[in-house]
């Protein structure tokens, strides 16, 4: 296994440990074990969990829908996690058309602004 301190998760993932605490206490990250000292110990899913929560972020996607899936995702209730799942794959459907509808009028406008300046 692949053990994770907080710097050194934090470093993998391009964050800060601030983030990671922040997240850990959100209940996004959880640590899957302990060191003799009391640090929390993470492991690869964990990082890869940190990946997904900053490249949702970075789409638009809010910490309290991403909270509710993770927790979802972290107790044995299967159902809950599957709509939590597909509640986010429509959002991001969503976000992607407005996205490419936006393209298209941007598109447009610079054709328009072109045709002015000429």
């Amino acid at each position: 296994m692949n053990a994770y301190t907080v710097s050194r998760l934090a470093h993998e993932a391009g964050v800060s440990v601030h983030v990671v605490r922040d997240y850990k206490v959100r209940g996004l990250l959880r640590p899957v074990a302990r060191t003799s000292g009391g640090y929390g110990v993470f492991d690869a899913a964990a990082l890869q969990r940190l990946c997904f929560v900053r490249a949702a972020l970075e789409a638009g996607i809010g910490l309290d829908l991403l909270t509710r899936l993770c927790r979802a995702l972290d107790t044995a209730d299967g159902d809950e996690a599957s709509a939590r799942l597909a509640d986010l794959c429509h959002l991001v459907e969503r976000r992607r058309q407005a996205l490419m509808n936006l393209e298209t009028q941007l598109i447009e406008l610079a054709h328009s602004t072109s045709e002015i300046s000429a």
